[in-house]
């Protein structure tokens, strides 16, 4: 195997992102796409949920503009909405509204159809690219594990490849295909919590919202699972999401959705929501929760095979890491790829490259959800109790705690909240007795001003 062929496996985020990576070290690059893709922004079958809510994070933003350099002005050109998240949008916990202040975490906000169409025509833009409409059905064998694709059509004709990037998302057949040619399938971790939300786009009236305020997010909780979002997308249009994380169904229309919203924490979203002038009915979605298939203990882990994305780690979308993780892990590959002196033993290099973002992301959503009493979990041990709430009670009033916690979710990284300063005031905190004073859900705090925190 050498760097004459790559194939990427999926056409959506985190295949383009694959794409963009590999051609730095592979003379082609071929990306399968079942669906034909359209023309413009337009919803498309194989991806179900993408007139759903989705967020590029801190850390997602970053690496979409480092492999694809450009595509942020992409964004701007179709219309996306520029803005201070943490500064911008009012975060209830269960501790109360968190205090905002200036941050270094300005993300976009944007649908997943534009930022697709948007992100596909940057990627087309490199000459080693090309997507080729067709249905990956098997993997290829090769010494050692896998040279290329099988695709559906008469005689099953094959695509030959020294490296195959899986990016074919949460519904990826690689465990079976790699069991085909004698590998024993990935270890999986599954926490299921059934996960409903609706999204509706909307064009709000002028003043809807507080002069500070561009969104809400009001996550469910153990003993409240109903919430709602509201965040800035493209062309001057907002996106409202009721959320559940139980068996109830998500609403289908605008009197289902606002009676949704009416049962949350605050009734805030609710009363945006009777003012907002709805686009078309919400669109409701359902997943069963979080699952990741261990690739990287893998042992042997398949010459020539990856697996990114949700093919890899399908999350629970309320926390809005999926597309941010992709990135994160497309930029990894990118790097070794640049670093690699041969092909030997690289698939595995690259997939063990993903392990610490896919223990820190994992982890996260394994404490958040597994505090709900109906989550099943396989594969994992239910997780204690947090031992302190510090943190969050802090971060009702104290706007650089606040942030920090904001910034160690956008960045993938605890060492935000680690920081000395952050350490010190929590001491304080912990030390006084005090409690959060805010107990009223109407009652938002003013977004401090000045300079923003550093990273």
């Amino acid at each position: 195997m050498g760097f004459d062929h790559a194939v990427v496996i999926g056409a959506g985020i985190g295949g383009l992102l694959s794409a963009a990576a590999l051609s730095r070290r592979y003379d082609r690059v071929t990306v399968i796409e079942r669906d034909r893709l359209p023309d413009m922004p337009l919803h498309r079958r194989g991806v179900p949920q993408d007139e759903q809510m989705h967020a590029i994070l801190a850390i997602g933003q970053e690496s979409f503009e480092d492999l694809v350099p450009g595509v942020a002005g992409e964004f701007l050109r179709a219309g996306a909405a520029w803005y201070d998240s943490p500064r911008g949008i009012a975060s209830l916990s269960s501790q109360g509204w968190a205090a905002r202040g200036p941050s270094e975490a300005w993300i976009y906000g944007i649908r997943r159809v534009v930022l697709e169409d948007a992100l596909r025509r940057k990627v087309l833009e490199i000459p080693r690219v090309r997507i080729v409409e067709g249905q990956v059905v098997a993997l290829h064998p090769a010494a050692r594990g896998v040279g290329g694709i099988v695709l559906k059509g008469i005689g099953r004709p094959h695509l030959d490849a020294d490296l195959v990037v899986d990016a074919s998302g949460r519904n990826s057949h690689a465990p079976a295909w790699l069991d085909e040619l004698g590998f024993p399938p990935p270890p999986e971790q599954e926490i299921v919590n059934p996960v409903g939300y609706s999204t509706a786009l909307v064009r709000l009236p002028p003043g809807a919202l507080r002069d500070d305020i561009q969104g809400y997010l009001i996550p469910p909780l153990p003993d409240s699972p109903t919430g709602a979002v509201v965040l800035p997308c493209d062309n001057g249009l907002h996106q409202i999401v009721a959320l559940t994380q139980s068996d109830t169904a998500p609403p289908a229309t605008r009197e289902d959705l606002i009676a949704h919203l009416e049962g949350v924490r605050s009734p805030v979203v609710a009363e945006l929501a009777r003012r907002a002038d709805f686009l078309g009915d919400p669109k409701p979605f359902r997943i069963r929760g979080s699952r990741r298939r261990r690739f990287e203990d893998m042992a042997p882990h398949p010459e020539g095979f990856v697996a990114v994305g949700d093919a890899v780690l399908a999350l629970n979308p309320i926390y809005g890491q999926g597309m941010s993780v992709a990135a994160v892990e497309a930029r990894a590959m990118r790097d070794i790829l640049l670093d690699a002196a041969d092909s030997t033993g690289l698939a595995a290099r690259i997939q063990e490259a993903f392990r610490p973002t896919l223990d820190f992301v994992f982890g996260s959503v394994v404490r958040s959800d597994g505090a709900f009493p109906a989550a099943m979990l396989h594969g994992l041990e239910r997780p204690d109790p947090p031992k302190s709430h510090v943190l969050g009670a802090l971060a009702t009033e104290d706007w650089k705690t606040a942030v920090a916690l904001r910034y160690a979710g956008h960045y993938f990284t605890a060492e935000p909240v680690q920081a000395p300063e952050i350490r010190s005031r929590a001491r304080a905190w912990a030390s006084s007795g005090r409690t959060p004073r805010r107990s009223d859900p109407r009652d938002i705090p003013r977004a401090h001003d000045g300079a923003p925190l550093p990273r």
